[in-house]
């Protein structure tokens, strides 16, 4: 199907493009009105889920107390069940007060594991057979290159087993407070790579043919083996009930549940029932929700193997959870709803994960008693009638945001400041595209957070910008790249030292603080930063843009708005500041700002080109993207004459970064991206995305004309010219062409209107040479 719907902003979480998700249904005729009401804030989830939309609400019950015993150690319990099926909660809590009034539940934390299962293919039986013996002699090279990619993950055993000409390798793993489903596919993949490279060394066996995961895990699924060896974590709740609790609370007999359970475990057996429990599956979905799990692991975490045996006072019950796959630290744990069941269950954080699994064990037992009592004595049927009718660093923190670190940044910049207070707003902004990639791949604080701040005299708005490092950003775009191609997300790693990416993170803190000092006011207002490369702390304070308070703010998508003062002010404004870098070129350090060379990184945009050639189905567009790999090879050998001055610029110079004050003052932010180029780039991309109509060569003549005269050049000098024709052939190659391999995963309303007026504008200045 050619055609395929793109819906607008897929994969990012912001309150813009989740807007754009909810106009867009409501175009198709559904409606969101109540999923679009939630209580998260999107910075709490940018990790946690793709084209967010809203959410849906499950109430959660509060379970417990219920005694739990672990390590001889007596304590009362809580927990939280999230749960839309009525009478559930009632339940747990009835066989939690049973088994409380009985002495208690006893739980004993037995081991836990993380698998993953690496698939080889030899070319025959005799090359599979020499890896199978020869993979278990090199466990400890294997377990030191496994361990050198996780800080908690630890590489038990690599267990071969050889079918044919297939070896498929069991890795084992311990991974600390997390589940480990991704920890291990990390270092196993790294492990992987390792084994291939040092067999191919050591043999002379070349193995063509391997994946990261055969399936042999039963990673989200059931499976004998993972019982009887282990995956996630095994353990196993115990109690006795007395004669007398199973009378009064559970209102049934020891001899009337005995009578039921042993025909009940007969037909387990013939139907091949995998293990033996009411309804675990209940228990664990209900404190999974409540506290941010895996679902997708709840169908293995659900094997349950229930005994129960007759006493002289009573029953002994016991409950084995082999398989139970949960984290206390990573995935939705952080949420706050579910952090919050998590503190109250004493189960967020490291060191938690074996008290976790012990709770999880002794509430899912008291949910097996009192389910299992309900349905000897017929109180089953009634209850539901009754009740259910309708590897990191010390990161900064958010909550060290606050007057302290505040006035600290700002006394450095103004010592005569003293803030007397200090209010951090509620209001969520858009951070942009770059910063919501990486805050996808990152747990660290980044992004955009406004605040008021109030001296004896004024109240100023202000913003606190927490920068994510050059390696979150490849991250960020790195994941974003290997929906659309794999070889695109390596080629974007391998090439990331050449990309205007790097230095990111202290480019545009160098760049603020070097205008403010220098009496360059073109920027929002600068009030400090704040730098601690140990933590990976790179934090900026400028003036709070008011949307409400300017004339032109983020109006990339609306060319119509900008008047010819508005564009002649934002050219001499950009052009003010590349001649003070020309003039000045000292004050750029050579380490922190590099020349850009699209030759370094060549093959990085001749993937980008092959893309997007690729996924278009307009003849005319493919027409002009067919033009892109002869532009490449036009840049390739940069500025033929070196007249031209090479000076610090934007690099990113549209009309989302740039705005226009009521005082009609240019205001140019979001300096990240900045490198050592010719001015012609940044005033080419600006006027790209306010040109309205492409064919007005004489628009572009005249703004074109006031920017070579700024610089005391003629419109009419061809090698002034050329410098135009360089920077349209690089903007086209070097951005228009992540914006359109952005395209298929997220919709953008500017880039074909801007890859138009570019191949115009290429046009024109040509026709002027």
């Amino acid at each position: 199907m050619e055609n395929y719907p793109i819906v607008p902003g897929r994969g990012l979480v912001t309150p813009t493009s989740t807007q754009l998700r909810h106009d867009y249904l409501k175009e198709l005729g559904y409606c969101t009105q109540h999923i679009s009401t939630s209580g998260l804030l999107h910075v709490d989830i940018q990790n946690k889920i793709e084209s967010y939309i809203g959410s849906v609400e499950i109430p959660i019950g509060l379970v417990g107390p219920v005694l739990h015993i672990a390590e001889g150690k007596e304590e009362w319990v809580y927990a939280g069940a999230a749960t839309l099926e009525g009478a559930l909660v009632a339940s747990m809590n009835r066989g939690a007060k049973a088994a409380s009034l009985s002495g208690g539940i006893k739980t004993t934390f037995i081991h836990q594991k993380m698998s993953r299962c690496p698939l080889f293919i030899f070319d025959e039986p005799a090359a599979a057979g020499k890896f199978y013996n020869w993979l278990p002699a090199k466990f400890q090279v294997i377990k030191k290159e496994a361990e050198k990619y996780s800080n908690h993950a630890q590489l038990l055993s690599v267990e071969p087993i050889i079918v044919d000409n297939v070896v498929h390798t069991r890795f084992y793993y311990r991974t600390g407070d997390a589940s480990g489903q991704n920890m291990t596919t990390t270092c196993t993949w790294h492990a992987l790579l390792f084994i291939v490279d040092l067999f191919g060394k050591e043999t002379g066996i070349v193995i063509k043919n391997y994946i990261i995961e055969g399936n042999g895990s039963s990673d989200k699924k059931v499976s004998l083996h993972s019982v009887s060896n282990g995956r996630g974590v095994k353990v196993m709740a115990e109690c006795h009930l007395d004669e007398a609790a199973i009378i009064n609370v559970l209102r049934t007999t020891s001899g009337d549940i005995m009578n039921y359970f042993a025909p009940s475990v007969i037909l387990a057996k013939m139907d091949n029932m995998f293990g033996y429990n009411i309804n675990v599956a209940n228990t664990v979905a209900a404190i999974f929700a409540a506290t941010g799990q895996d679902l997708g692991s709840l169908h293995e975490s659900s094997v349950g193997l229930l005994h129960v045996e007759k006493t002289a006072t009573g029953l002994y019950l016991s409950l084995c959870l082999p398989t139970l796959v949960i984290g206390t630290v990573g995935g939705g744990t952080s949420v706050p709803k579910q952090k919050e069941v998590l503190e109250l269950m004493k189960c967020y954080g490291k060191d938690k994960l074996e008290r976790f699994s012990q709770l999880i064990a002794a509430f899912a037992l008291s949910l097996e008693i009192s389910t299992y009592a309900a349905i000897v004595s017929g109180a089953f049927a009634k209850a539901h009638e009754k009740l259910g009718r309708n590897k990191p660093v010390n990161w900064l923190t958010r909550s060290e945001l606050n007057k302290n670190l505040i006035t600290e940044i700002i006394g450095k910049q103004s010592p005569e400041y003293n803030a007397l207070s200090i209010c951090f707003e509620e209001q969520e902004m858009d951070n942009g595209i770059i910063t919501n990639l990486t805050r996808k791949t990152s747990n660290k604080l980044i992004g955009f957070f406004p605040f008021t701040a109030k001296d004896d005299r004024t109240e100023l708005s202000l913003l606190v910008k927490s920068k994510a490092t050059d390696q979150d950003v490849i991250k960020g775009l790195h994941a974003l790249a290997a929906s659309v191609d794999p070889v695109l997300s390596d080629l974007i790693y391998n090439y990331r030292n050449f990309t205007e990416y790097h230095n990111c993170h202290l480019k545009e803190l160098f760049v603020y603080e070097d205008l403010h000092t220098n009496g360059l006011f073109v920027t929002p207002g600068y009030y400090g930063k704040k730098e601690d490369h140990q933590r990976e702390i790179y934090l900026l304070i400028t003036e709070f843009l008011d949307e409400r308070a300017m004339y032109l703010f983020n109006a990339e998508n609306n060319p119509e708005m900008w008047r010819p003062e508005d564009i002649s002010k934002m050219i001499a404004t950009i052009t003010a500041i590349h001649k003070y870098y020309y003039l000045k070129a000292e004050n750029i350090p050579e380490h922190l700002v590099q020349l850009f060379d699209p030759a370094r990184s060549a093959p990085l945009y001749e993937k980008l080109i092959s893309i997007i050639i690729k996924d278009e189905i307009d003849p005319v567009r493919i027409a002009q993207l067919e033009r892109l790999p002869g532009f490449l090879q036009d840049i390739k050998t940069g500025i033929a004459e070196n007249t031209l001055p090479v000076c610090l610029i934007h690099n990113d110079l549209n009309p989302r970064n740039a705005a226009i004050r009521m005082n009609g003052e240019a205001c140019i932010y979001d300096w990240e991206l900045v490198v050592k180029n010719i001015p012609h780039r940044d005033v080419v991309e600006f006027l790209a995305f306010v040109i309205i109509d492409p064919q007005d060569a004489a628009f572009l003549k005249k703004y074109l004309g006031l920017h070579a005269a700024a610089w005391g050049r003629e419109i009419t000098d061809n090698v002034w010219l050329r410098g135009y024709v360089h920077a349209l052939k690089e903007l086209l190659v070097c951005r228009m062409t992540f914006y359109k391999a952005s395209e298929i995963l997220m919709k953008l309303k500017f880039p074909n209107r801007v890859l138009d007026n570019c191949f115009a504008m290429l046009g024109h200045v040509e026709g002027m040479l």
